[in-house]
């Protein structure tokens, strides 16, 4: 994968308002007649408080992901810049909730041809949205969500090492 989003508890504080964000993205539906409170309510992020931090939980977007390996119906698929959830494929087994490292993917209520079925929900990093970001990371009130392509971590990393290369270059030259 090459794409994933970060939370940041330092910045979270728990207002919800990516959960609200992503559902909005997803259902179309307008702020103002999206509640949180509702049945249909069912974001791809989460977000979960303790005594002294608030963070999110949502998909890692995982190279080697083991809830693909686990879905006996291929509702799950690796796709070129992301995980993608097939929701009509998906037979509502749960194994995938049951492998997921980070529990990222949680079931939601599906009505299907006047029955309700019950089938994986998953961040999708917004694959059907136009914004290119997710709704969740352009919504942030405080950025604690931040958005990665993994060319982007890459320089980030080379650029933190040749700069610890050039500071300890300084120390031993006696610059600092």
């Amino acid at each position: 994968m090459n794409r994933f989003v970060k939370g940041n508890p330092l910045f979270c504080i728990g207002c919800r308002t990516c959960m609200v964000a992503c559902v909005v993205a997803h259902r179309g539906n307008g702020i103002f007649t999206t509640d949180p409170e509702s049945e249909d309510f069912y974001p791809r992020i989460h977000v979960v408080k303790t005594k002294t931090k608030t963070m999110t939980v949502q998909c890692h977007q995982c190279e080697n992901a083991p809830c693909v390996k686990v879905c006996p119906v291929g509702a799950l698929e690796k796709g070129t810049d992301s995980i993608l959830m097939h929701e009509e494929r998906c037979i509502g087994c749960k194994q995938c909730t049951m492998v997921c490292p980070f529990g990222a993917i949680q079931m939601k209520s599906v009505a299907d041809e006047g029955t309700v079925r019950v089938v994986a929900n998953k961040c999708d990093l917004c694959a059907n949205t136009e914004e290119g970001v997710p709704a969740c990371v352009s919504h942030c009130p405080t950025d604690a969500l931040t958005f990665y392509e993994i060319d982007s971590v890459q320089n980030a990393v080379d650029k933190k090492n040749l700069q610890t290369a050039l500071d300890a270059w300084a120390v031993k030259e006696g610059q600092v």
